[in-house]
């Protein structure tokens, strides 16, 4: 990869260490937010919103700096626009905070709602389709299909998302854990392929 592909992918790497520590941090000094059911976003209308804030702009400078650093080794493809989408997604949600359970439905929270979703959405494709792309590209570092598969699991965790939020008894029990494990998806795809760019 180039000059420009490397720092790039370094920006993302430190960003994305930062934003893990952020959450790390989310449920180390959060313990009211019960990561079996409620949502990662409970942590952004609550006394520490800062940290929210924070891991949410990390993931999405990050996202910008892959999208580039993918354009510039000219490994991009039609479907990194949707790694874009997500990295606005990701950024914007930052200034609107979710509805708490029980609260009154606001505008900011309606917002935040749209937002995630097209988050949600917006990555899966792009995790889905451009990572497929990039494993059977001869110029992308990681051979074999589990880079592609790793992209097939943020698809997967996202709809598992859709599927709790649309069934309320899941809602009201699992959907904290389904989604944790989207982050966790999301957040290793956008690790391994900054790491690609980087070592590529």
């Amino acid at each position: 990869m180039g000059t420009t592909a490397t720092v790039l992918a370094i920006a993302a790497l430190v960003a994305l260490a930062a934003a893990v520590a952020g959450l790390v941090q989310l449920h180390r000094v959060a313990p009211d937010v019960a990561p079996m059911h409620d949502p990662v976003s409970d942590y952004g209308a609550g006394p520490h919103a800062a940290w929210y804030r924070a891991q949410v702009i990390l993931v999405g400078l990050a996202s910008v700096a892959i999208w580039f650093g993918l354009r510039s080794a000219d490994l991009d493809g039609d479907d990194s626009t949707w790694l874009l989408v997500f990295a606005i997604s990701r950024l914007a949600i930052a200034g609107f905070a979710t509805d708490l359970p029980g609260a009154e439905r606001t505008s900011t929270g309606i917002i935040h709602n749209l937002l995630a979703a097209t988050a949600f959405g917006s990555i899966a494709i792009a995790a889905s389709r451009l990572g497929g792309g990039l494993a059977d590209s001869p110029s992308w570092v990681f051979a074999g299909s589990w880079f592609g598969w790793l992209g097939a699991m943020v698809a997967i965790t996202a709809v598992a998302l859709a599927v709790a939020w649309l069934a309320p008894c899941i809602l009201r029990t699992y959907f904290g854990l389904v989604e944790r494990c989207w982050y966790a998806a999301m957040l290793a795809w956008l690790l391994a392929t900054a790491v690609g760019l980087l070592v590529g």
